[in-house]
């Protein structure tokens, strides 16, 4: 499975993930107020969908839209606001990646697949003889994204 979000760096994830012999589904998450701002006339999500369309068709991808918006609502604005009344200072990029990307997605399609890839900056070492793979820091610090995972 890839984590499709229509921006360069999941795009290339993908071409990345078929260069190297898989044959991968793509997922665009919803998450978000999307479908109840619609009423204004814009559609904030429609854009990246189109984006990731295209980049799947391209491909020769299947894409699949999974809808994670009351669980974003639940699990990142909500905290959004509590730290915010708290006085800190909260990260919602963090509880995205922890909580939903890597969360409810995998709760509900991701378990479904042996290996799930994203834009994400990092590096994997894996093991033969089966014990869990690591999470690594990429080798360009300021591209690095592993605090966010």
């Amino acid at each position: 499975a890839v984590l499709l979000s229509g921006g360069v760096d999941s795009s290339v994830a993908l071409e990345l993930v078929k260069r190297q012999g898989f044959t991968p589904r793509a997922f665009y998450l919803k998450i978000w107020l999307e479908d109840e701002l619609a009423h204004l006339g814009e559609c904030p999500w429609e854009e990246d969908w189109d984006y990731a369309s295209q980049v799947a068709k391209q491909s020769g991808t299947p894409l699949e839209g999974v809808s994670l918006q009351r669980e974003y609502w639940d699990q990142v604005v909500q905290y959004l606001i509590e730290e915010s009344r708290a006085g800190r200072t909260p990260n919602p990029d963090v509880m995205c990646n922890s909580r939903i990307k890597f969360g409810m997605f995998y709760h509900y399609v991701g378990k479904h697949f042996d290996k799930i890839a994203t834009g994400h900056y990092a590096r994997v070492q894996h093991f033969e003889d089966g014990a869990p793979s690591k999470l690594l820091m990429s080798p360009d610090k300021i591209k690095d994204q592993t605090y966010f995972l």
